[in-house]
């Protein structure tokens, strides 16, 4: 009887807490990502800017590279951070299979301090946070799921 094969790559096995996952997200993303500006220029969101047009894809990539690697991003990487809502269209426009989407999620997270790393951008703060909550789930449930959600 053969074998069982164990796997080559430590990146399949799950990660044993949220840092190790972020720090195995950073080191791939920064293994593979060429800086290439592919998933910029796909991104729906640098149109909503007045500044970020100014600025090469490319650099502001290089930027959310940096700041994965602890260094202190420019103002256009940062920006690029905040607006990003997740539409994925980034995703299938690397060449390099990276997934700009979560190397954004990843870059959020270390440029607010959340791991310990000095915060680069502060949290917004948004008062009416629970009322979009609220109205956001109205849109998206059916009354009966609503009721049985509120009980």
């Amino acid at each position: 009887m053969a074998e069982p094969s164990t796997p080559t790559t430590v990146t399949t096995a799950r990660a044993p807490n949220l840092r190790a996952l972020i720090e195995r997200i950073t080191a791939t993303t920064l293994a593979d990502c060429t800086q290439c500006g592919k998933c910029f220029e796909a991104c729906p969101m640098p149109a909503y800017s007045t500044t970020l047009g100014e600025h090469s894809p490319a650099a502001v990539v290089a930027g959310i590279l940096g700041l994965l690697r602890g260094e202190t991003a420019p103002s256009a990487s940062l920006e690029w951070v905040t607006l990003c809502t997740g539409s994925a269209r980034c995703i299938p426009a690397c060449p390099e299979g990276v997934n700009p989407m979560l190397m954004l999620r990843v870059a959020r997270i270390k440029a607010l301090g959340s791991l310990g790393d000095t915060a680069q951008m502060a949290l917004p703060e948004d008062p009416h946070y629970f009322r979009k909550v609220h109205a956001f789930a109205n849109m998206h449930f059916t009354d009966a799921e609503i009721d049985a959600w509120q009980r």
